[in-house]
């Protein structure tokens, strides 16, 4: 693919492109709004676009296609912008920016929600909070939503309501060849398949329909431990998940101790073992289900019910760090790998943002 050069041979192309009727912003590097519009969640990630397209209606996603088709340039989709890996960003070549796209409309009856390509999941579950609805997001608030869904989608809420993507009715997406096209069960089915975790490569999706589910609240318990007792509370976990109902999630992490009222002083800086145990549920049902995780003797507890965005906000990041995420993918989690996972936190930096996490998922 073609990149966009210092004397830019599309100067007169842009020009053109600028006054066609295309509705958003285009930004190249000589321009003022130029940094501001490449930093991406992942300060790590340095890749310089030759042209940032800030698109505005699905009209300016299809120009935007067209356009880079036409020139031969390299094109990086960015939605809501979390992509830690940098997806959407690209090397002298066209961004195609989505966020501006970012409107959720909610369908109460019909328990449906209609959201934009650019859309983050606090666009989502704020959208759907005020009708006690909700559907399975990432673990963060600022993740975005057609990214989460079209890789597959893990979070909080997968064991009850299965993945992301397990929730997506249809999408609206500009195809490689500047066509608007919806999939759907019913319409291009076999795409509509592809895109239950086949990534972002069928096209630049500007809008997805999610099933939703009733949920007035959740539980959520974060319990604290010193790092050395890390392998006994990890092989409790691992024991309790296995048997836990669907409406339990959750996770195992090391942190540094931050300085929080519920967090004791002589962890505050260290590196601690943490579980975060979730429940579809008020707090008096969860804490019957936690039961066995109370009871192994932790030194700091934070448990209280809340709307699920809230939830979501639980282990936010700041944008702007250099991040480095690796992640492995196992059958099951033998005491070997437990053994394995908590001796390579001993190499986190401490103190740091740095998190080293364990979803189990219980049995297959």
């Amino acid at each position: 693919m073609a990149q966009i050069d210092g004397t830019s041979r599309l100067a007169k192309p842009l020009a053109e492109f600028r006054s066609s009727g295309f509705g958003g912003s285009v930004i190249e590097e000589t321009d003022p709004a130029y940094d501001e519009a490449r930093a991406i969640f992942n300060a790590m990630i340095e890749d310089r676009p030759g042209v940032i397209v800030q698109c505005e209606t699905v009209e300016d996603v299809v120009q935007a296609v067209r356009f880079g088709r036409e020139h031969d340039l390299e094109i990086a989709v960015r939605g809501g912008g979390h992509s830690v890996a940098g997806m959407g960003l690209t090397s002298g070549g066209l961004v195609i920016d989505l966020r501006r796209m970012n409107t959720v409309t909610v369908d109460p009856d019909a328990r449906t929600a209609q959201v934009g390509g650019g859309a983050t999941m606090s666009h989502l579950d704020r959208a759907t909070e005020p009708f006690g609805l909700v559907t399975t997001g990432g673990r963060v608030s600022t993740t975005g939503v057609a990214g989460l869904v079209l890789g597959g989608g893990t979070g909080w809420l997968d064991r009850k309501f299965g993945l992301a993507c397990d929730n997506l009715l249809s999408a609206d997406l500009v195809t490689a060849e500047g066509e608007l096209v919806r999939a759907s069960a019913d319409e291009n089915p076999e795409l509509f398949w592809a895109l239950h975790g086949g990534g972002g490569n069928f096209g630049v999706v500007t809008s997805l329909a999610l099933r939703l589910y009733p949920l007035a609240s959740v539980t959520a318990a974060l319990l604290l431990w010193r790092e050395e007792v890390g392998p006994e509370v990890v092989r409790a976990f691992r024991d309790f998940m296995a048997q836990a109902p669907d409406e339990v999630g959750g996770g195992v992490l090391y942190l540094t101790g931050a300085p929080d009222e519920f967090v004791p002083e002589h962890l505050v800086g260290e590196l601690a073992c943490a579980v975060l145990v979730t429940y579809t549920g008020g707090e008096e049902a969860a804490r019957e289900v936690i039961r066995p995780m109370l009871e192994l003797g932790h030194e700091g507890e934070l448990i209280a019910e809340m709307p699920y965005a809230e939830l979501q906000c639980m282990l936010d990041d700041p944008p702007g760090l250099r991040n480095y995420w690796s992640a492995e993918y196992l059958a099951s989690f033998p005491d070997e790998a437990v053994d394995a996972f908590c001796a390579s936190a001993d190499r986190m930096i401490v103190p740091s943002a740095s998190q080293h996490v364990l979803f189990p998922q219980g049995e297959p």
